[in-house]
């Protein structure tokens, strides 16, 4: 039930792209991603430029003011918890959709623990911090608006009858390396489907100002400084729904920041009927080689959003 960030961020670019190809041929200011006029004036080029440059140096400023000397580590988890553990039996698919909504009954008495005060998180490289606690069926559902969570107790959404709650531990990744996490381990009635959801709380991710304009995976090169990273964004092809890329590079004593500038192809936005050229909904996986001044070394290397790039997936995404 979790989802590997890279890849999740991966279809997050993709999505929000798609939507800003679905009017090409519309013409939009200071859109550098939405509609595709014939041919991109030099005005736009460098106003988009400046945007990506600024993004890049926001980056890098959230970035060393997170992590300065006076401030804890910041906690964030990638696609860790909460983790199913076995799968929903055939009759009980409907379960799936109640844990999502937070649907559950009333715990008997006892069945829940106390809450602590916090609790401990441990990094690999001895970094340990305390958290503040979360209670056991804390966040399940909460950010889901009113409408879903009204069917809590139908047929569609069978509330959850929490039968026992245990302490335990967990290692995922987070943006500094793995850590082991204190979590809650969830048993249900009429399931042998048990959920390990978090206990501490984590922190909020951030997003870049401009989407489109960050990239999500990179690849460091054997010398150091050669850096390709790697986005979704237009096709590499000709006419309006074709687009070229530069990177915009931020370099700092402690952190590299890499926006991505979308440079648009010149073409026809009506065929010969007079009818808009209708783009792809589907965003191509896109790369952009950036040469350092120097070699990247221990320096962390993020995109707009301030999030550490990974290397890209091996797999299908999924």
């Amino acid at each position: 039930m979790s989802v590997p960030a890279p890849r999740l961020v991966r279809t997050l670019v993709i999505a929000l792209f798609a939507t800003a190809v679905a009017g090409c041929g519309a013409e939009r200011d200071g859109d550098v991603s939405a509609g595709r006029p014939p041919g991109q004036t030099g005005d736009e080029s460098a106003e988009a430029g400046a945007r990506a440059q600024r993004d890049a140096e926001a980056a890098a400023d959230r970035w060393e003011a997170d992590r300065a000397a006076d401030k804890p580590r910041p906690l964030l988890v990638r696609g860790g918890l909460p983790v199913q553990l076995g799968d929903w039996e055939p009759n009980n698919h409907a379960f799936k959709v109640s844990l999502g909504d937070g649907c559950f009954a009333p715990p008997a008495s006892g069945v829940l623990p106390p809450t602590p005060p916090d609790g401990e998180v441990r990094w690999v490289d001895g970094v340990v911090q305390r958290r503040p606690a979360t209670a056991p069926l804390q966040g399940y559902g909460r950010s889901l608006p009113a409408e879903p969570r009204s069917r809590c107790g139908t047929a569609e959404a069978p509330r959850l009858t929490v039968t026992s709650v245990s302490a335990t531990t967990r290692t995922v990744q987070t943006t500094e390396g793995p850590a082991t996490v204190p979590a809650w381990e969830l048993a249900f009635a009429d399931t042998s489907v048990r959920v390990i959801g978090p206990a501490v709380t984590d922190d909020p991710w951030p997003t870049p100002g401009h989407p489109l304009d960050s990239p999500d995976t990179a690849t460091v090169g054997a010398d150091g400084r050669t850096v390709t990273v790697g986005f979704g964004g237009a096709p590499d092809g000709p006419g309006p729904c074709g687009s070229d890329y530069r990177a915009v590079v931020v370099q700092r004593d402690r952190v590299v920041a890499v926006a991505v500038v979308a440079i648009r192809k010149p073409g026809p936005t009506v065929d010969r009927d007079g009818r808009r050229v209708g783009c792809p909904l589907m965003a191509a996986s896109r790369t952009v080689a950036i040469t350092l001044d120097a070699p990247l070394a221990d320096r962390a290397l993020i995109g707009t959003g301030g999030l550490p790039l990974r290397p890209p997936p091996t797999g299908p995404l999924d």
